[in-house]
């Protein structure tokens, strides 16, 4: 089977029902089997109040994204996972991409679904042609700079954008 890689909560009638209620958080249910959501964290709040399933509020870490996305409430496992990939100041998290699945978990005393991080960083085809064109209009180190800053995090973890913007860089100082 292969993966499909979505970037914003969809509804519709071939979608699980709790799709259309109106959640404030993003849940197993919001991914179909075969389906994987591929987000950039824009914000994490360490403390924020939510209500748990029994109607109860309580403080929990939680990610929000830039796409069309209901914000995450963030477990231990995950907190890990991005951890392992971002490094451990949540800090350092904004701007970077995760992949998020659904996963059958053993929880609360039985089996159910549950939202996991992959364990690598996502990888995103880049049209280097396009990319590395923008940079060679560069003038000098501030251009370069303002140029740089406005590619997508996909662009700017390319190693061969990298190599180019460094030796541009280097030419113009």
């Amino acid at each position: 089977m292969t993966t499909k890689i979505i970037t914003k909560k969809l509804k519709g009638n071939d979608r699980h029902w709790r799709n259309f209620l109106d959640k404030n958080y993003l849940g197993s249910h919001n991914l179909e089997r075969g389906e994987e959501m591929l987000l950039t964290i824009e914000k994490f709040v360490g403390e924020e109040e939510v209500k748990t399933a029994d109607g109860k509020a309580s403080n929990k870490p939680v990610l929000y994204f830039k796409e069309e996305s209901p914000k995450m409430i963030l477990n231990i496992t995950n907190a890990n996972t991005i951890s392992a990939l971002y490094g451990t100041h949540p800090d350092g998290w904004i701007g970077k991409q995760i992949q998020v699945y659904a996963a059958s978990v053993r929880a609360f005393g039985k089996t159910q679904d549950a939202l996991r991080i992959r364990d690598f960083v996502p990888k995103i085809a880049v049209d280097i042609v396009f990319y590395a064109e923008r940079l060679s209009v560069a003038k000098n180190q501030q251009e370069l700079k303002d140029i740089w800053t406005k590619f997508p995090v996909s662009a700017r973890n390319d190693a061969n954008l990298i190599s180019q913007k460094d030796a541009l860089k280097a030419k113009l100082s």
